[in-house]
């Protein structure tokens, strides 16, 4: 069975939570903003607004992306994610988010170089690499010559809240510090306690809370169910292989074996050529 989550009651959530972080930057673009510029270092004259648990796919067939926060100005699109758990395939989850936003960015028929840069940003409570840095920024370069990039305009970049101390921007630190857990010390981080705090007032919000916790739960069932079928499937099959391989071995024809397996001859003949 999957893992049975006990998530936090509502008057005990913080910002580092999912639910509260998406809404409490969608609803203030400002902070968003602002947060953006402290982390990457840039200047942002106009954000659009952030659209929080912002679904994507590339098409009916493909895994689709729920990203926590989505936002981009006249020439960069920035996609925020909090991590306060699982680190698990942050990389390949890291490369799949930004080929959607890219299929997403370029409509049909424009050039490559109407692509925006993106950047994809992960706020992790704990080391994501387990490194030690602070920041962990990822760009495409020359592996002969590190001093040649690629410029493709794409940036993943890994933050780890649990060495706050280190980072040498003090807003950031500031910001990190305020993330895992210790008091607001400067006005953004004060601003968004304000908000956390109003946000709990919120009758509305609440519910939605509650109904959030149930969606993820039926989402983590419907996958473990899936996946509990799928293997099923796979060990049915390996099964069927076996189990034709041994009637060959003792000279049965192959159309009787695919008869009698269920399998066709083509998979059969295929198996026997490995």
């Amino acid at each position: 069975m999957p893992e049975i989550k006990k998530y936090p009651a509502w008057e005990e959530l913080t910002f580092a939570n999912n639910f509260l972080f998406c809404k409490i930057m969608e609803e203030n673009p400002e902070i968003c903003r602002r947060l953006l510029e402290i982390l990457l270092h840039i200047k942002i004259e106009k954000l659009s607004p952030p659209k929080s648990e912002w679904t994507m796919q590339e098409g009916l067939d493909a895994k689709f992306v729920r990203f926590d926060v989505y936002t981009k100005d006249d020439k960069r699109i920035f996609d925020i994610e909090m991590q306060t758990t699982n680190k698990k395939n942050l990389p390949k989850r890291a490369r799949y988010y930004q080929s959607i936003i890219d299929m997403d960015n370029l409509s049909h028929g424009e050039k490559y170089s109407k692509l925006k840069d993106s950047y994809v940003i992960f706020l992790c409570l704990s080391d994501p690499f387990s490194e030690n840095l602070p920041v962990y920024f990822f760009e495409n370069i020359c592996r002969g010559d590190d001093k040649i990039k690629l410029n493709d305009g794409a940036y993943k970049v890994f933050f780890n809240a649990s060495d706050y101390a280190k980072m040498e921007n003090d807003e950031a630190k500031n910001f990190f510090k305020f993330l895992s857990g210790h008091e607001a010390e400067n006005d953004l981080t004060k601003s968004i306690e304000e908000k956390v705090n109003f946000a709990k007032l919120n009758m509305e919000w609440r519910k939605q809370y509650m109904t959030w916790q149930q969606t993820i739960d039926e989402e983590k069932d419907i996958a473990f169910e899936e996946g509990v079928r799928k293997g099923l499937e796979e060990g049915l099959c390996k099964a069927k292989i076996e189990n034709a391989k041994a009637m060959l071995a003792d000279g049965m024809d192959v159309n009787l074996v695919a008869k009698y397996t269920g399998l066709s001859v083509e998979v059969i003949e295929s198996e026997l050529c490995r």
